[in-house]
């Protein structure tokens, strides 16, 4: 033990420091354990969602023939009539073009 003691003395090393539990970290063992399991799975998931976000946000935010996109333009038809812009039968033309 004195050699031990003395060794450790001279070259710091982690066994000097508790050499009758040496490698075990408050007793749960070598390494992390569940969290080596874990921790990967847990960066999966934030990284899907973080995936799932972008897409939610790209799709929300396309612009074309969506449904509000149809409603609001056929809203803008109905005022554009209601103004005496455009005759009834353009209406129904455009109102034809936009229901299909």
């Amino acid at each position: 033990m004195k050699k031990l003691l003395f060794a450790s003395m001279l070259f710091a090393s982690p066994a000097a420091a508790d050499p009758e539990t040496y490698g075990h970290m408050m007793d749960w063992g070598y390494g992390h354990g569940v969290s080596m399991i874990f921790g990967p799975v847990l960066w999966l998931i934030v990284l899907g969602l973080v995936v799932a976000g972008v897409i939610w946000f790209v799709r929300s935010h396309e612009t074309g023939t969506t449904p509000r996109g149809r409603q609001a333009a056929l809203a803008e038809l109905d005022m554009r009539l209601a103004r005496g812009e455009i005759e009834p039968d353009e209406y129904a033309a455009r109102k034809k073009l936009l229901s299909s």
